[in-house]
């Protein structure tokens, strides 16, 4: 039994495993281990290499971000007619800025106010 990967022509990479001993085509040998742990590689130009993810752009992480501490602030304060604290107003502000592209300049997500 031979364990390999191969670039599927929608340049997906998958696992595959051949009980006769004969690889199909453009098929790429692997370790036991690595099609266990198919998810950590991939193919680089014929070579099995350690897959890191794409970094997720700022803008994205902050649009995500965004809609999910709105959602927290409606559920704690708005929704009991209570005002919103400051600080999560400009956390909020912040967001915002990084996901409508008004705030070119930042490189981390801002810290959210504490929920306590």
């Amino acid at each position: 039994m031979k364990y390999y990967f191969v670039k599927l022509e929608s340049g997906i990479v998958g696992p595959g495993v051949c009980l006769s001993g004969d690889l199909p085509a453009g098929a790429i040998e692997c370790s036991q281990e690595q099609y266990e742990n198919s998810g950590n590689y991939t193919l680089d130009n014929g070579v099995i290499v350690a897959y890191t993810p794409p970094a997720i752009p700022l803008k994205l992480q902050a649009e995500a971000l965004l809609k999910t501490q709105q959602a927290y602030v409606m559920q704690n304060y708005a929704i009991y007619g209570d005002d919103t604290p400051s600080d999560w107003l400009v956390y909020l502000k912040a967001l915002r800025a990084i996901a409508n592209g008004t705030d070119t300049t930042s490189t981390t997500l801002p810290t959210a106010p504490s929920t306590s």
